[in-house]
């Protein structure tokens, strides 16, 4: 967990803000590692239908998250920081993840669930775990010591609008109602 803070943050304190707006962030990545997690425990020949549904659901949750991190949250904690190195290489992982997403819907859409897409899914888990492991271990503790820099309470609301949004846009609809049951 990123806080370095002795005690529980008093609710609505801007660490408070803050903590609901990293912790929205840390839920998405252990739902990413738990779903790389299980794609690994599946044999892609018997439950080829099980690895296509994991990997699509997984590459939605991957847009919504990125796409909310470089619209709203790099933007706001890029003007709060001093280095801007994390961010730069973020944002070059994005990149790369995107390419990997892309490259694994297009093998859906031709039906090539073959090792090519076992191996590519693969590759994507390794650079969002080393994403995840840079994110949650450098950059989130360079957020704390940004404080009162950046309004917490303002950017977890539009984090919170703008996700509903897109997880309204671009994931299948079961998700959507399983993954606001997870939030309830």
């Amino acid at each position: 967990m990123p806080t370095t803070e002795k005690t529980a943050p008093r609710a609505g304190s801007a660490a408070a803000a803050r903590e609901d707006v990293l912790n929205m962030l840390i839920a998405d990545h252990k739902r990413a590692k738990k779903s790389f997690k299980d794609f690994e425990k599946l044999d892609a020949q018997k439950q080829a239908d099980a690895c296509k549904e994991l990997v699509e659901q997984t590459c939605a949750e991957l847009q919504v998250h990125t796409t909310l991190e470089e619209e709203i949250f790099y933007p706001a904690v890029r003007q709060a920081l001093k280095e801007q190195d994390l961010l730069d290489e973020a944002e070059v992982e994005h990149a790369s993840a995107k390419q990997l997403i892309e490259q694994l819907q297009s093998m859906q859409q031709q039906g090539q669930l073959d090792g090519k897409f076992s191996a590519t899914f693969t590759v994507l888990g390794e650079y969002v775990k080393h994403h995840i492991k840079e994110e949650e271990g450098e950059l989130f503790e360079q957020c704390e010591k940004a404080g009162t820099k950046i309004d917490w309470a303002a950017l977890g609301e539009q984090m919170k609008a703008r996700k509903a949004e897109l997880m309204e846009e671009l994931l299948p609809q079961p998700a959507v109602a399983a993954d606001q049951r997870n939030q309830a």
